[in-house]
């Protein structure tokens, strides 16, 4: 194993949207263990710079497996697709349409506990209806061996980053009312 390895590897799972939350959690407990930097003290230089940097791809790879819009955008980039900084814009004029109704709607709610819970379980589901858009393009590649349309799954990224950051949005209201 190498600092070259990528995380599904790592952690022994099979490159996917859908991740094995307990194989995940278990694997990284042994993964940690076994390269935990106070393990190596008395070792040479080179196995405790070692372990450190294993450490931190341990830990960046759990981080990263663990959220699916990460684990997205990592399956992606895995398989060559550009994403950018994440600053891109989607030009669906419906869906910025439907952005500004939201963040007008938030406003509106304004320190409504009650309405501000809905609206965050509304943008959660909107973040998992889109993640199961993306693995659903995704199977779509591993069971017909067809070609990434980065495009569409680009999209579904950005639509699941719009309604994650809107729910965080949202909870943050919320987190200063109590």
């Amino acid at each position: 194993m190498d600092l070259t390895t990528n995380y599904f590897d790592l952690f022994e799972l099979p490159i996917g949207y859908t991740v094995d939350s307990a194989q995940l959690a278990s694997n990284y407990r042994k993964l940690q263990k076994e390269f935990h930097p106070d393990r190596f003290v008395t070792s040479a230089e080179q196995e405790r710079v070692y372990s450190m940097q294993m450490a931190s791809r341990v830990n960046e790879g759990s981080r990263v497996l663990r959220n699916p819009i990460e684990r997205a955008r990592y399956m992606l980039e895995l398989n060559g697709v550009d994403l950018g900084t994440g600053g891109e814009t989607i030009r669906d004029t419906e869906f910025l349409m439907e952005q500004m109704e939201l963040r007008e709607e938030l406003d509106e709610i304004g320190e409504d506990e009650e309405r501000l819970d809905i609206f965050i379980e509304q943008m959660e589901q909107r973040v998992a209806e889109h993640g199961r858009g993306f693995e659903q393009q995704w199977q779509n590649l591993v069971d017909n061996n067809a070609t990434i349309n980065s495009e569409n799954m680009k999209q579904e990224i950005q639509r699941m980053q719009f309604f994650s950051r809107l729910s965080h949005q949202a909870e943050t209201v919320l987190d200063d009312l109590i």
